[in-house]
């Protein structure tokens, strides 16, 4: 029994039309005869009698069409499983940063493998860190840089990089003479200067924010903190970055200092545990692992 034959039988049971079937299906309406003629023999029933307007179904034609929609769309389903296949053989690696992690580190790195590894072709995406991982676990993604908290045990996570935090203020404000790091709980109050709530940084913030229960004011919530940082002629305000952000503020009036964060900050690397990795996904995980050994992330004392 082919499966042409049976696509062709639904589209007609749904049009009741030969003509029209035979223009979805973009075949002549000879053709569809012969098919479906084709499969009654095959059957060795009569699926459709014709009337002054189309086709009738029979009563058997009636019982078997929901048996071969399902036939069919198991077919479907198995091409598609196939697909996804062929791509994973053609070494296609899907990788997603969770927003702002490429505030926290540099993603050349990427671009590096990309180069001496022509054959592997990289997707790269970036998603909240709540979608991340939603896609790893149903393997709509290969590999997601997150930052925690999150359930590390959900998925075979790698850390890759334990983080500081910092905060960048003016050289008026009265903390700018404080000896770093300075205690996290002293922001208790103050204006803050951060990201959106979906960046990872902000996440972190306010996840310290609730581990020692202080509630600072959040006076802009924007992904171009590092600009008003930079044209900053006052105190207006603390700012969270990272040290990779740190390198990027130019204004000679702000000071950057550790913070003393509860619990460390973490980028990783997670990959799902449902997904048997193929060996082009191995390979690229052990390079990232082995990069971020060899090229330790710079720190601010």
């Amino acid at each position: 029994m082919q499966m042409r034959f049976i696509e062709s039988f639904l589209t007609l049971y749904d049009e009741l039309n030969i003509s029209k079937a035979s223009l979805k299906l973009f075949i002549t309406q000879q053709g569809l005869s012969r098919q479906i003629n084709t499969l009654e023999k095959e059957l060795d029933v009569v699926l459709f009698k014709r009337t002054k307007t189309g086709v009738e179904p029979t009563v058997l034609c009636n019982k078997l069409y929901p048996h071969l929609k399902e036939m069919h769309t198991n077919y479907t389903q198995v091409l598609q499983v196939l697909e996804y296949n062929k791509q994973k053989e053609r070494k296609l690696i899907s990788i997603a940063f969770a927003y702002g992690i490429s505030h926290g580190i540099h993603t050349d790195f990427i671009f590096h493998y990309q180069k001496d590894n022509p054959d592997t072709k990289i997707e790269i995406q970036e998603w909240s860190k709540k979608v991340c991982i939603e896609k790893l676990m149903k393997n709509e993604i290969d590999i997601a840089f997150l930052v925690n908290p999150f359930d590390i045990k959900a998925l075979n996570s790698h850390v890759l990089v334990e983080g500081y935090m910092y905060c960048a203020l003016h050289k008026d404000h009265p903390l700018a003479t404080a000896d770093p790091p300075i205690n996290f709980s002293l922001l208790d109050g103050e204006t803050i200067i951060t990201g959106p709530e979906e960046n990872v940084l902000r996440e972190l913030f306010d996840y310290y924010c609730t581990l020692t229960n202080i509630h600072p004011n959040i006076l802009f919530s924007s992904s171009y903190s590092l600009d008003i940082i930079n044209s900053m002629t006052k105190n207006k305000g603390i700012a969270t970055v990272t040290s990779a952000m740190a390198a990027y503020i130019s204004n000679p009036d702000i000071k950057i200092l550790r913070l003393l964060t509860p619990q460390p900050g973490y980028i990783y690397c997670c990959t799902s545990k449902d997904e048997k990795n193929s060996k082009s996904l191995c390979k690229i995980v052990k390079y990232i692992k082995n990069y971020f050994k060899s090229t330790p992330v710079l720190k601010i004392d």
